[in-house]
C-alpha cells in the first residue's frame, strides 16, 4: 500500500469516528430518557375502596360490609372484605376474594401472587389462623352453589357462637384451559361467627353471595363453557312445567288478612224508673164525724136489721177514699124520742 492510499484510509476512518461520536451524543438523551420510570403512584398496590366496589357481595340478609381492602399484584387482584361482627369469639368476619389472570399496571414489577390448589392441609392452616382455639369440623357432604362445588366446616366458639369457614375455587376444566381461552381462576374464602346462629342460616351465606367483578379480557373465563341445553327442550312428548319438582309459588304468597270479628252492640235500653208506691196525700178532705151519742159498731148490729147499701158515686171518688179505706155503711139515726140532758133532739 502506498503512502497516499494509507493517508486516504486514515482520513476516512477519522471522519467516520467523528460522525459516530456525533450520533452517539445525539442519541444519549433519548437513551437516558427511556431508562426513566413512571411517576410513583402512592397507594396503588394497597388501598381502601368503597363498599360498592367489593368484588364479592354478601347476601341481602347480611352480615353487612364494614370496609374493603384491595391489594394489586402482577397477576392478580385480592380483596379482603371485613364484615359486621357481634360474636364473642376472637377474630373478624370476612370474605377474601382473589382474581387471577389480571395484568399488572407496572411494567417492571415482580410482585406475583401464587395460585394454590385447595387442599386439606391448606384449609386446616387457614382455619387455625382464622379461628384460634376453636375446633372446626369439616363437612363430608358434597355441595355446590351457582358457581360450582365448595367446602365448609363448622365449629363452636365462645358462648353461643357458631362459626363457619367456607372455601371455593372457581376455574375451568384443565383440558379446556389455554393461554388464550378459558384461563384465570377465582379463590373465595368466607369466615363467619354469629351468636345463636344455626348451621342452615350460616350455610345459606355460601349459596347466596354474588360475584360482582370480572377481568376485562376476552379469554378470561374461570367459569368454563356454558352447560348444554337439556335434550328434552323442543322434543315432542316432553311437556315442560314451571318448577316441576317444587311446590314453591312463583311469587311470594301474601298472608291472608283475617277479618276482625264483628261485634254487634245492642241498642241502649230505656232507663227503668223504679216503681214508687203511691203515697196517700196528706191533704185529704177530713171525714165528718156524726154529732150525737156514740154509735155501736156494725159488727154489733143484728144482720137482720141491717142491709149494706151500694156505695154512692161520691163515695167512690178517689179524693174521698184512702188507699186502704173500705166502702161506707149507712147507719140509721137515733130515735127521735131520745132525750139527753133534758133537751129534745130534733129528728133529721
Amino acid at each position: 500500500m502506498t503512502k497516499r492510499s494509507f493517508a486516504e484510509v486514515r482520513r476516512f476512518v477519522r471522519s467516520d469516528c467523528r460522525s459516530f461520536a456525533i450520533a452517539i451524543a445525539g442519541l444519549l438523551p433519548l437513551v437516558l430518557a427511556s431508562c426513566g420510570g413512571a411517576p410513583i403512584q402512592p397507594g396503588a398496590l394497597v388501598k381502601t375502596v368503597q363498599a360498592e366496589e367489593a368484588m364479592v357481595m354478601p347476601p341481602p340478609s347480611g352480615p353487612g360490609i364494614v370496609g374493603v381492602i384491595e391489594r394489586r399484584y402482577d397477576n392478580a387482584i385480592e380483596q379482603e372484605i371485613p364484615l359486621f361482627t357481634s360474636a364473642l369469639t376472637p377474630g373478624q368476619n370476612f370474605i377474601k376474594a382473589q382474581f387471577f389472570g389480571t395484568k399488572s399496571a407496572f411494567s417492571y414489577s415482580s410482585n406475583r401472587l401464587t395460585s394454590k390448589m385447595v387442599s386439606q392441609s391448606g384449609t386446616a392452616r387457614e382455619m387455625a389462623s382464622g379461628f384460634p382455639g376453636v375446633r372446626m369440623v369439616r363437612s363430608q357432604f358434597y355441595v355446590q352453589n351457582s358457581y360450582g362445588p365448595f367446602g365448609y366446616a363448622f365449629g363452636r366458639g365462645r358462648g353461643s357462637d357458631l362459626c363457619l369457614y367456607g372455601w371455593q375455587q372457581i376455574r375451568s376444566q384443565a383440558q379446556k384451559m389455554s393461554p388464550v381461552d378459558n384461563y384465570g381462576s377465582i379463590q373465595i374464602r368466607v369466615r363467619i361467627c354469629e351468636a345463636g346462629a344455626t348451621e342452615q342460616a350460616l350455610l345459606a351465606f355460601m349459596y347466596n353471595f354474588t360475584i360482582n367483578a370480572s377481568v376485562d379480557s376476552l379469554g378470561w373465563n374461570p367459569y368454563g363453557d356454558a352447560s348444554p341445553l337439556s335434550p328434552e327442550i323442543g322434543r315432542t312428548g316432553a311437556p315442560t312445567y314451571p318448577r316441576p319438582a317444587s311446590t314453591e309459588a312463583i311469587v311470594p304468597v301474601l298472608p291472608q288478612r283475617q277479618a276482625a270479628p264483628m261485634i254487634r252492640r245492642a241498642a241502649p235500653a230505656a232507663p227503668v224508673r223504679p216503681a214508687v208506691a203511691p203515697v196517700a196525700s196528706s191533704m185529704m178532705e177530713p171525714v165528718m164525724q156524726p154529732v150525737g151519742p156514740r154509735i155501736p159498731s156494725v159488727s154489733a148490729l143484728s144482720p137482720a136489721g141491717l142491709s149494706p147499701s151500694a156505695p154512692s158515686d161520691a163515695a167512690a171518688s178517689p179524693r174521698s177514699l184512702t188507699p186502704a179505706a173500705a166502702p161506707r155503711v149507712t147507719v140509721p139515726s137515733p130515735s127521735c124520742s131520745t132525750q139527753a140532758e133534758g133537751a129534745n133532739v130534733v129528728c133529721r
